[in-house]
């Protein structure tokens, strides 16, 4: 079985969604308009059918179902890159230092 994050556990692993921003930006993601200003889509490599892998996440770490939304996509990037969840939360966290030191 796959590990997952779920969402209360992201408590203790806080995570700004811009530094998900961040790290999806340099891993080939591309932002995808959406009509709901609460959500960041992003566009990745096409699954096994060819269709596009879209990951949502929220505009705020404030709404109600962020701490799922960002679980989702830490469980999805763990998944995609054959990571632990932990290993994704890690890796976000050290692009935002590197992206800060860089500047």
């Amino acid at each position: 079985m796959t590990e997952k994050i779920l969402p209360d556990q992201l408590q203790t692993h806080p995570l700004k969604i811009a530094d998900i921003v961040s790290y999806l930006n340099q891993n080939g993601w591309q932002a995808v308009t959406h009509p709901n200003s609460r959500l960041l889509v992003f566009q990745g490599s096409a699954d096994e059918q060819g269709n596009p892998i879209q990951l949502v996440l929220p505009s705020q770490n404030t709404f109600e179902d962020s701490a799922r939304l960002l679980a989702k996509a830490v469980n999805l990037l763990a998944a995609l890159e054959n990571k632990s969840p932990q290993e994704i939360i890690d890796l976000v966290t050290q692009t935002h230092r590197i992206s800060i030191v860089g500047s």
